[in-house]
């Protein structure tokens, strides 16, 4: 019995080793610009066939792995506000690590107010309500209340043309100098604002998004069954109307002009044309969450289009605050580049 039990444990071990044998991994460290290591940094790997995605955070030392993930070709990519990184394809090997040093480089001038430990926690999880989703008296679910900034979770990996490239480099080269938010212009071409809170207010044909923390302030979603304007004047922010699909409501944007940055990407210097076009599907799965996906279409910038996934924690206690972007304004003064 016992030689039995021996035979069948050394079978397990076995199986053990042959299933860890079938994974590899994937491991190294962060440095920015000037060498120096860089913790904290959330980073993502997507096996490129499942779409399963695996999250860590670099150590203190600015160490990081993903471990045992199967054998494939993975996306590993830094979905964090802040850290300018070009989302890297790595293959993984059955019983071998990929050593993959990464080199990033910081989108603001990593100041007080605006360095690495601000821009990681947009992207902190908050503790939020229990419940179901809320209704409206129509039945429809309501997204009304308000809402922190928008979390990433899934950051996309957009395919720029060659131009796009070129004019993101020359961007990342000069610190980012030009970007419109430095000097009170629009921030984001998506419908929440990425930094402070977001009001909902919703009816039966209006929903109205006021930001605490961007120009103009506010988005309009029509829901009375029209459609965009034939002769729509290229704007900032884009003209929106949208439509109850089941549970999700999905919002269709268009008419931007092409001056502002898809600053909503954590490399923040992606330009785009007027040829943009956004589909942003709503979902309220509970209480206190808020999801969003924004499909990106611009056949002038990007090969494809592409998709981010974001979700919005319930900010109970609080409301949207006045913010004057033109008052004590001292970003202008510190942008600097060749």
């Amino acid at each position: 019995m016992r030689v039995l039990s021996l035979a069948a444990m050394c079978a397990w071990f076995a199986f053990i080793a042959l299933a860890q044998d079938q994974t590899g991994a994937i491991a190294g460290s962060i440095t920015d610009q000037d060498g120096a290591v860089v913790s904290g940094a959330v980073l993502q790997a997507k096996n490129l066939s499942t779409g399963a995605t695996r999250k860590t955070t670099s150590s203190a030392s600015g160490a990081y792995a993903f471990e045992q993930l199967p054998a494939g070709s993975y996306e590993v990519s830094i979905p964090q506000l802040g850290l300018r990184f070009r989302a890297q394809t790595v293959t993984v090997e059955e019983g071998r690590e990929k050593r993959v040093d990464i080199h990033v480089v910081d989108a603001s001038l990593n100041t007080l107010g605006e360095d690495r430990g601000y821009f990681a926690g947009l992207n902190a999880t908050r503790a939020t309500p229990k419940g179901p989703a809320p209704r409206t008296p129509e039945g429809k679910p309501d997204f009304s209340g308000v809402w922190w900034n928008p979390r990433t979770i899934e950051g996309g990996a957009p395919i720029v043309l060659p131009w796009a490239a070129a004019l993101m480099k020359e961007r990342a080269a000069n610190n980012a100098k030009e970007i419109p938010r430095a000097r009170c212009l629009p921030d984001a071409t998506t419908l929440f604002a990425r930094f402070g809170v977001n009001q909902v207010v919703q009816t039966p044909t209006l929903v109205v998004i006021l930001q605490e923390q961007d120009v103009p302030g506010y988005r309009q979603i029509f829901l009375d069954g029209r459609a965009h304007p034939k002769d729509l004047d290229p704007t900032w922010t884009g003209h929106s109307i949208g439509a109850w699909q089941g549970e999700t409501l999905v919002i269709d944007t268009a008419g931007f002009n092409d001056k502002s940055w898809l600053a909503d990407l954590p490399s923040m210097v992606t330009p785009h044309t007027e040829m943009l076009h956004l589909i942003t599907r709503l979902r309220r799965p509970d209480l206190g969450h808020l999801e969003s996906e924004v499909t990106f279409d611009d056949p002038g910038t990007f090969a494809k289009p592409w998709t981010m996934k974001t979700i919005l924690d319930l900010a109970e206690g609080e409301d949207v605050q006045e913010w004057i972007c033109n008052e004590n304004n001292q970003d202008v003064g510190h942008l600097v580049g060749p």
